[in-house]
């Protein structure tokens, strides 16, 4: 009869197994894309003297400057600045345009300036380009030896040389000084019998800066300070498919869409107990840029962040271009408190918006501000706190933060980068914006409370339960279910209130075939297993006080038959094997091991529009792209999985198991599940 049952069930319903998916927003997408990504010494660009007002970062006065120029036969679009260890170090670049013209200086501020490990500046967006030059503060560029020799030939500190009366310099014969915008090469090392002096531009060096003493000669650069080129191949486009992970968010481009070669990603998301805040970056560079060239941009962010500076992913947990689309950053889900590295010191329970552009002067466009205002206010309601409030915050630490480790904090609960950090990001004009970008948010934090949408998608509504330990996200119905969808929902209600026969009579005739092809769902699998014993009846009670909640008393969430007989492999990075090892971290092996592989039910409700699960010898792991992945086991399991699993009225789960007080409790997107010890009681509490 089992056999029967699953071959009808299966069969008729569309129950179909299916491969992993990481998530929703990792659906369809143009594929990984390469990215060039190459870095060489800095010492290894050549010294040019550039005469350009716009360079003031060395030195003080008048004149020209020394300059690092990197010529490369290969494309690329992108700039950067790498080094190990602290190092004060002050940068700006500038590319050279299709007419042989320059673009402006762009500022290179320090992402990290840690005492270990990589450290680097913001990745800039120049454009396309074969050649760029870079002017530095604390890294003197003119070839003298670090120190130079005294008259028994000891070596002088250059911090000596400096206090020393400068001798009047001898006459050196060069070429006449090149104009600004065709800045020649200058011989990389000086005479040894020449002294130091006020050079000026009529002897083709840059005048020595009032504060040389100051300065570190470039010959004590170590070959840890680099030159990053990187080009995230605009060719390739980005994706058409815009995809959503909970109703009510704006459309997003997954990564998959924009390109995200998931190879580079050299570790788990880190995913913290909840978002308490949202941080607005800007990323700088230029503005000048095209959609398909955006997407190459998030691409080379993703390869600098992950590849070069070892953060294993890009940094932002999403951006936003000038045109108003909105990437989807960091793995591990646009609803999850995936923990980026954005804002040193305070990453932690903070969700990161980058608006892509330099901001320093020019306002962002109205696309880009009201998209970055809805995807706040959708992750402010999802995560449960006021777009417009404030909440304090304790530091922690790093030498970028603008306080000092276990500093408390006031925060507004958006807050710009500058707020924490030693930076401007995100530019003057783009700060600004902030209390637009708050209102925007506020008004679609509101619309979602409301049950409305908003501008941009469909309606929902979400109730989060505040707890330290399991911040969960439930979605209401928000839209008229397809007519099979709730013809299921009234199958399996008929099913739960079959009457004075127990529901038994429903196997029979018409109402078989009725039940049988109308559960393409969890439900139905766990029904196959209950009926192997060819009865219902007795099944109908009440467990605990279930406010009028009929459930399936003799249903047992660890009996599910397993339909993948492949049993999944839980030492890959997927979804359900990051859940499955947070759960054994957390509290222990309590699913035991998998007993099948994943399977993809085809049955979609207004809130769920993909719902899959993995058997396990004590329980399941069930999935969907808007209550996420969680484990389900025990009494509450098995309560759940008798008031009918993902078709009953409490939907499906948005937290794993965790105490509440004297009891246990699962949240769910309906409603919740208690479990007193003390007494074996389980509740059920709808919303």
């Amino acid at each position: 009869m089992l056999a029967i049952i699953l071959t009808a069930v299966l069969g008729a319903s569309g129950l179909a197994a299916a491969g992993t998916q990481y998530l929703n927003t990792q659906g369809e997408g143009i594929g990984p894309v390469a990215v060039q990504n190459t870095s060489e010494s800095f010492n290894s660009g050549s010294n040019v003297v550039v005469d350009d007002p716009a360079i003031t970062g060395q030195g003080e006065g008048e004149g020209a400057r020394t300059v690092k120029e990197f010529q490369r036969d290969e494309q690329f679009s992108s700039f950067a600045l790498t080094w190990t260890g602290q190092k004060d170090v002050t940068a700006f670049v500038r590319a050279e345009q299709p007419d042989g013209s320059w673009s402006q200086w762009y500022d290179m501020e320090p992402l990290t300036n840690e005492d270990s490990g990589i450290n680097g500046t913001e990745l800039i967006w120049h454009g396309p380009t074969n050649k760029v030059q870079v002017s530095t503060l604390n890294i003197d560029l003119f070839e003298q030896d670090a120190a130079a020799a005294d008259e028994n030939g000891q070596d002088i500190p250059a911090a000596e040389q400096a206090s020393e009366p400068a001798p009047e310099a001898p006459e050196i014969p060069v070429e006449p000084a090149p104009a600004a915008d065709a800045p020649a090469e200058i011989p990389t090392e000086i005479p040894a019998e020449a002294p130091t002096a006020d050079y000026s531009a009529d002897t083709g060096l840059a005048p020595l800066p009032s504060n040389y003493g100051d300065i570190q000669p470039v010959a004590d650069i170590d070959e840890g300070f680099n030159a990053v080129f990187i080009d995230g191949n605009a060719d390739a486009g980005v994706g058409v498919g815009n995809v959503a992970d909970t109703d009510g968010m704006p459309k997003v481009i997954s990564r998959a869409g924009w390109g995200a070669d998931e190879s580079l990603r050299c570790s788990n998301p880190t995913i913290d107990n909840g978002v308490s805040a949202i941080t607005i970056h800007h990323t700088a560079g230029s503005n000048n840029y095209t959609e398909a060239q955006a997407a190459a941009q998030v691409r080379g962010a993703y390869s600098y962040h992950a590849k070069t500076l070892g953060w294993c992913d890009i940094g932002y947990q999403s951006l936003v271009d000038k045109f108003g689309n909105i990437y989807e950053g960091r793995a591990g889900g646009m609803t999850k408190a995936v923990q980026g590295a954005h804002a040193g010191g305070f990453n932690q329970n903070t969700w990161a918006i980058s608006m892509m552009g330099d901001y320093s002067s020019i306002t962002p466009s109205d696309a880009t501000i009201n998209a970055v205002g809805e995807l706040a206010g959708w992750r402010a309601k999802v995560a449960g706190f006021d777009p417009t409030g404030s909440d304090t915050h304790y530091s922690e630490g790093t030498s970028y933060s603008r306080y000092g480790y276990g500093q408390r904090v006031t925060l507004p609960n958006i807050f710009a980068h500058r707020d924490v950090g030693l930076t401007s990001c995100p530019g003057d004009a783009g700060y600004a914006q902030m209390d637009r970008i708050r209102q925007i948010a506020k008004t679609k934090y509101n619309s979602l409370q409301s049950g409305n949408s908003g501008t941009t998608t469909p309606a929902t509504s979400t109730k989060q339960t505040s707890t330290s330990n399991a911040p969960t996200t439930t979605n209401q119905p928000a839209s008229p279910a397809e007519p099979e969808q709730s013809s299921e929902e009234d199958v399996l209600a008929t099913l739960l209130t079959g009457g004075s026969s127990g529901g038994a009579d429903l196997l029979n005739g018409a109402n078989s075939e009725q039940l049988l092809t109308g559960l393409g769902s969890i439900a139905a699998v766990l029904l196959a297993a209950s009926l192997a014993d060819g009865s219902l009846s007795g099944l109908i009670g009440n467990v605990g006080n279930n406010n009028g909640v009929p459930v399936l008393n003799d249903v047992k969430l660890n009996e599910i038959i397993p339909i993948v007989d492949t049993v999944i492999n839980l030492t890959g990075d997927n979804k359900y094997s990051r859940g499955w090892n947070e759960l054994n971290n957390t509290l222990g092996p309590v699913l035991g091991a998998a007993t099948g592989g994943e399977t993809t039910v085809q049955y979609a409700s207004d809130q769920n529009s993909e719902v899959s699960f993995v058997p396990f010898e004590n329980g399941i792991m069930v999935s969907s792209p808007e209550a996420g992945t969680h484990g389900l086991w025990g009494v509450i399991g098995d309560t759940w999985a008798q008031q009918g699993a993902d078709l009953g009225p409490l939907g499906l789960p948005t937290s794993n198991e965790y105490q509440s007080g004297d009891q246990l409790r699962v949240d769910f997107q309906n409603g919740y599940i208690t479990f007193d010890p003390a007494t074996g009681k389980a509740d059920i509490h709808l919303n």
